[in-house]
């Protein structure tokens, strides 16, 4: 979609800037996307593109799916045409993270009007730390919020059908997308274009955004039928249920919120810029004597932001960074739009005082927005070189490449004991020729080894950060040992897995 009033036919400086801001974008999303091994959640994602791209569940209805059904179809599709690697199966991540950039400077220029704004906030969210790692990975929060974006873009540009399927379309990538709606629904609303046939417009989007509401519960209604779990009651169970959070959770939620939201920008002159200006710029819109559709857009940006966090932090939404995603897009068009004024300010009060200035009247722009790039450089090389808590794995899972290999290479009919790696299993191992079985205690281990352990080998992973020693100590109860076979290494060079062979008596 073309920035707003850039009607000619030439590009303008703006859009050449772009450019090398998406290759810079790039550039940060794929160190962490090539150096990071798969987040367990990631690792379930490329497995249900397996099953639907290889025709055994293209319904998933033997699995209990606990998202709706865009992301898996999509990673499917990229396994299909791509072959299936991580790369494949994260680019819906990537192409959402890049996608994020002109979407946020297009919906700036529609809101205020002004390219420098735009610049600042296209910025902000492209050297996010957070949406960097994010960017990084397959989970679906990338691609829901890109699709969130784009509906209010299409909104704010006069197309209502547009913005009501793509709104829909977030929803469809995960529920959290629901929050997009009443956003894209007041943008609407605030469009000059709309004023005069609201009548007209609003119908649109809540049409359009119900019938892919509807498409996504007919998904789910055929999966029912096939004797599954609804995706949504099964994502309410897998939260242990929504409540309101007792009033001993409030400052140890709040503490874990906030201490997730500095990496945002992870710069202290940004942070303190948001801290102050935001609360300035939300008072300046409800005292100002004469109503605009910034000062509108202010508090509705404003607005939607301290509502979603309220959400999250009185609510029982488990304290996961990626559910704060929606946020850096919102608030790098509010830090686009405060270095918009701050700029503007200091422009009218030098402009009588400095030969620079009244020669030069966009060197206080200029300069501004060279200290943003300046503020934020250090924290996204950090981000890009998976220095911040944040995002998918960091290190955990180095070395699962190696397990799999080894386990891939096993004879047929091998069976390979699970607890914490079943996911990764599932998508690392799906044409493996091992059998996988899941054991949930020691006591168990014990009596199905006692009962088959002499048939076909039996293999065992212990991760860093679990002990081996009460399964040792169970199996050499019954004569049975732990041989290791294989340990692996993190980026640290700290031990991250280590194979054990179960060896029977007979064999040892």
């Amino acid at each position: 979609m073309p920035l707003y009033a850039m009607r000619t036919q030439g590009w303008g400086w703006d859009r050449w800037a772009l450019m090398p801001l998406l290759l810079l974008t790039w550039a940060l999303r794929l160190p962490p996307m090539l150096d990071n091994r798969f987040h367990p959640d990631e690792a379930l994602y490329g497995y249900w593109g397996l099953l639907i791209g290889r025709g055994q569940d293209p319904w998933l209805a033997t699995v209990p799916v606990y998202k709706p059904p865009l992301l898996p179809y999509l990673v499917a599709g990229a396994q299909a045409l791509f072959g299936n690697c991580e790369f494949t199966v994260r680019l819906s991540g990537l192409a959402a993270g890049l996608l994020m950039i002109p979407l946020v400077a297009t919906l700036a220029c529609a809101l205020y009007h002004e390219r420098w704004t735009a610049v600042a906030a296209a910025v902000g969210v492209a050297l996010s730390p957070f949406a960097i790692l994010f960017s990084a990975t397959a989970f679906p929060d990338p691609l829901m919020v890109a699709l969130g974006l784009a509906a209010c873009v299409a909104a704010a540009r006069s197309r209502p059908a547009w913005a009501g399927l793509l709104a829909g379309l977030a929803f469809a990538t995960k529920q959290t997308g629901l929050v997009w709606q009443p956003l894209v629904a007041l943008i609407q609303i605030l469009n000059p274009k709309a004023q005069t046939t609201n009548h007209k417009v609003l119908p649109l989007v809540v049409g359009h955004w119900l019938l892919v509401i509807g498409l996504v519960f007919a998904w789910d209604g055929v999966r029912v039928a096939q004797g599954a779990e609804g995706f949504w009651r099964t994502g309410v169970t897998g939260y242990g249920g929504l409540r309101l959070i007792w009033p001993q959770e409030l400052w140890p939620r709040l503490r874990g919120w906030v201490g997730q939201m500095r990496y945002f920008f992870a710069s202290p002159i940004v942070n303190g810029v948001l801290l102050v200006g935001l609360p300035a710029l939300a008072w300046g819109a409800i005292t100002h004597r004469r109503y605009t559709r910034e000062s509108f857009a202010d508090l509705l940006l404003i607005s939607f932001s301290l509502v979603y966090f309220l959400i999250h932090w009185l609510w029982a939404f488990p304290i996961w960074d990626r559910y704060l995603l929606p946020l850096v897009p919102v608030l790098a068009l509010l830090l686009g739009r405060l270095v918009g004024l701050s700029t503007s300010g200091a422009q009218c009060v030098v402009r009588h005082t400095s030969f620079v200035i009244r020669h030069s009247p966009s060197a206080i722009r200029y300069l501004a927005h060279c200290l943003l790039l300046i503020s934020l450089a250090f924290p996204a090389w950090n981000a890009a070189h998976s220095r911040y808590p944040v995002g998918g794995d960091h290190g955990a899972y180095d070395g699962i490449d190696e397990v799999v290999s080894l386990l891939h290479g096993l004879p047929e009919g091998t069976v390979v004991y699970h607890h914490w790696l079943g996911w990764h299993y599932d998508y690392y191992l799906f044409d493996a020729p091992v059998h996988l079985a899941y054991w949930p205690t020691p006591a168990w281990l014990v009596e199905d080894v006692l009962a088959f352990g002499g048939r076909e080998p039996r293999y065992i992973t212990f991760p860093s950060w679990e002990s081996s020693a009460r399964v040792e100590w169970a199996l050499t109860g019954v004569g049975y040992e732990l041989v290791p076979t294989l340990t692996t290494t993190r980026r640290d060079g700290a031990p991250s897995f280590t194979i054990y062979r179960i060896l029977p008596p007979s064999e040892q």
